[in-house]
């Protein structure tokens, strides 16, 4: 009986990836590589076009090229190899996307069958089956699932390393790979991966108890602020920290290792694969709390008005479900994933967690951006470029989801610029020199700018699947803007 409970909700999970991949939007960080692929297709170069995704400006954008220098080699390969088979387009993602997530599921079922048995793969296969940030991922084709499933396989190797009981094990180089696939994957250089190795051996060492994981997540964050260049003094620090650790909790702790209880006795595997875990825990909740700190800094706003903005950013904690689910089920005479303790209680969360997902599932629609981008790709002329007027923090972002719209190919002679309400993007206009060639203007909801005469809005297809709080204007003058 209870073996039918979760082929079933394996099953729903499966089914709610595929719902995911065909309803949800593309993610916005998913539209700047996708366009940076299309360039290097079409040109040779990856490029993106449009300007710098965060401008030194607060104010608005400046196209110009800004190369990716192979810094996310591993991950635009992939995507070139997908597009030259079926070409770019949001659709082609999708489906890549919903590959990526079910990929990662195969791969959860087959490590853990190898090493506990049939039925705890199962259930495992069936918890991460509605997790909702794989899930997320699958639809908004974020990297966490491909990157779940290269860290399931490295934490697989691991523990056959730990039971070749050898200082040298071959078993130890697909790790290595991964882990410079995975920094490959995130434009950090490769070679992290003896800084990222050193502090795994460290953590062999050390008891790893709260007020460590604590120190080593600040240090992780104090050390990549002084890198990006932000004081140390700054007031969103600790802020920042607490929000991740809180994250930490509802991601991993609440959302996973609920599942699992930490009964049995602690042996060597399970000691060496929870301390790793660990450590790499401090490790990503100190990365993330510094990563909002640097947006807000460059935002020149403070941390808890870019939150919203930034929710996201937890998902890269969905990396540790498998080692700590591992590590949990290595001790020696541990339950592992089962119902029948608590049986109440695990039954009421996962059916939380399934009317989670059935809400975010329900919300998901068109990202308007893509909507009017596409639109104005069957409209405009080459030599009209786009103005994008909005106030949001990701801004630049949302441009580049309506240049893939657009144009997916990256071979139209277009530019896009971005200002915010009180930028003075008006006076630009009437001056006729940056501004001489903008055709078009896209409203991002909730700002209410008032335009120069002869702008005149137009509908847009599409529109009624999105908020009636965009809008789109064009030249509607029969005389040039700027002669």
């Amino acid at each position: 009986m209870e073996r039918r409970f979760w082929q079933g909700l394996l099953l729903i999970g499966i089914a709610m990836h595929i719902l995911a991949a065909m309803l949800m939007p593309l993610g916005l960080d998913a539209h700047v590589h996708a366009t940076y692929v299309s360039d290097g297709m079409d040109d040779g170069e990856a490029h993106l076009e449009w300007g710098e995704l965060r401008p030194d400006s607060p104010n608005g954008s400046t196209p110009k090229e800004v190369p990716a220098d192979d810094k996310w080699f591993a991950w635009h390969s992939v995507i070139e190899m997908w597009f030259t088979i079926f070409s770019p387009s949001a659709a082609t993602l999708h489906v890549l996307g919903l590959i990526g997530g079910l990929g990662c599921l195969a791969t959860i079922f087959l490590l853990t069958r190898d090493l506990f048995g049939h039925d705890q793969a199962l259930r495992l296969s069936a918890l991460a089956s509605i997790y909702q940030p794989l899930m997320r991922a699958t639809g908004r084709f974020y990297q966490e699932s491909v990157i779940l499933m290269l860290v399931a396989i490295s934490t697989y190797c691991i523990i056959k390393a730990i039971r070749r009981k050898s200082i040298v094990s071959s078993w130890l180089i697909p790790p290595i790979v991964c882990a410079a696939i995975i920094l490959s994957f995130k434009g950090m250089p490769v070679w992290y991966v003896i800084p990222a190795g050193l502090a795994l051996s460290a953590s062999t060492r050390l008891k790893m108890n709260q007020i460590q994981v604590a120190i080593i997540a600040l240090f992780v964050q104090l050390t990549i602020l002084y890198r990006n260049g932000v004081s140390l003094s700054n007031p969103d620090i600790i802020p920042s920290l607490l929000t991740a650790f809180i994250a930490y909790f509802f991601f991993v702790i609440g959302g996973v290792l609920f599942f699992t209880k930490q009964d049995g006795l602690e042996n060597e595997e399970s000691k060496i694969v929870s301390r790793g875990s660990l450590m790499i825990s401090a490790c990503l909740i100190g990365w993330i709390a510094a990563l909002w700190v640097t947006e807000a800094v460059s935002l020149e706003r403070e941390f808890f008005d870019i939150i919203d903005s930034f929710t996201n950013n937890p998902r890269y904690l969905s990396l540790l479900i498998v080692p700590l689910w591992f590590s949990r089920m290595l001790r020696t005479d541990t339950s592992g994933v089962s119902l029948a303790k608590n049986r109440n209680t695990m039954v009421v969360t996962i059916c939380l967690m399934l009317l989670l997902n059935s809400y975010v599932l329900a919300g998901s629609g068109h990202r308007g951006t893509d909507v009017v981008g596409a639109h104005i790709g069957n409209e405009i002329e080459d030599g009209e470029d786009v103005l994008f007027l909005a106030n949001s923090p990701l801004s630049v972002h949302r441009l580049y989801t309506i240049k893939f719209a657009m144009d997916p190919d990256s071979d139209g002679e277009n530019l896009g610029f971005w200002r915010n309400k009180d930028s003075g993007w008006e006076a630009e206009l009437s001056e006729c020199e940056t501004f001489k060639d903008i055709e078009w203007i896209i409203v991002y909801p909730y700002i209410d700018p008032i335009l120069p005469e002869g702008w005149i809005e137009i509908d847009f297809e599409g529109s009624e699947n999105v908020s009636d709080s965009y809008e789109l204007y064009v030249w509607g003058e029969e005389n040039e803007r700027c002669p």
